[in-house]
């Protein structure tokens, strides 16, 4: 319960974007603290709840709080995962980038833990889109396999295999990985599904685009430029 309300769109905080609004409100954050002072009453060991929340506030001096926070744990076991995770997370929040990866890269390097299974996804998302800012791809592509390996449902994985094929211009491909994040998300992400009908127009089907650009407007009416951009470009096409 306490990860709805830090995360209500369900999607995840990541280096490159996060200007994103998340639908994380005031109230939601203050209902996880409620939930979390239920589960400290009863004796559970809640540090990292405390982190996740701080930074999901995305201020900096919750960020601060929680890096110290991280770093006690840490000083007290080096190879914690969930609180290398989340310190690579509030670090690249922060903008030390170089400093998040190595917290990250304690994580990656080490044998896959199932009662982690969260965390790791999250550390390998991290670093592929940190390496997709830098135009690293190969890279990228290793993390996100390695997350689909253990996942083959996370929809960030193939949204992001997706955009990295949108970058190196190769919009077949680049629309294989969005149709399969889409039916992942029961066209219901109307950001994936956006990327899906524009690298359908990119790559000249233009019947799918429009189609994939109602599915959004009926879930979305009002979602941006899907009827400027994708429908009626499309149409535009088809009547050449």
């Amino acid at each position: 319960m306490i990860e709805i309300y830090l995360n209500p769109a369900n999607d995840m905080i990541f280096s490159s974007q996060l200007e994103i609004d998340y639908g994380t409100t005031v109230e939601n954050i203050q209902a996880a603290r409620e939930l979390m002072e239920e589960l400290k009453g009863k004796g559970v060991d809640t540090s990292i709840i405390e982190c996740q929340i701080l930074i999901s506030t995305k201020q900096k001096s919750s960020l601060e709080e929680a890096q110290k926070t991280l770093k006690q744990l840490l000083a007290k076991n080096s190879q914690y995962v969930p609180a290398n995770v989340c310190m690579g997370l509030c670090l690249f929040m922060l903008k030390k980038s170089s400093d998040a990866r190595n917290y990250l890269k304690t994580v990656i390097k080490n044998k896959y833990q199932l009662q982690y299974a969260d965390f790791f996804e999250q550390a390998w998302i991290l670093m592929a889109d940190y390496y997709i800012s830098v135009n690293k791809y190969d890279l990228a592509e290793g993390e996100l396999k390695n997350c689909l390996k253990y996942n083959k449902s996370m929809i960030k994985a193939e949204e992001l295999m997706g955009l990295i094929k949108e970058k190196e211009k190769a919009y077949v491909d680049a629309a294989d990985h969005y149709s399969v994040a889409w039916k992942m998300s029961n066209k219901k992400n109307g950001g994936v599904g956006f990327r899906l009908a524009f690298n359908y127009l990119k790559a000249d089907r233009f019947v799918d685009a429009i189609d994939v650009g109602k599915d959004i407007l009926k879930v979305y009416p009002s979602f941006p430029k899907v009827q400027s951009e994708i429908i009626d470009k499309a149409r535009a096409k088809i009547r050449c």
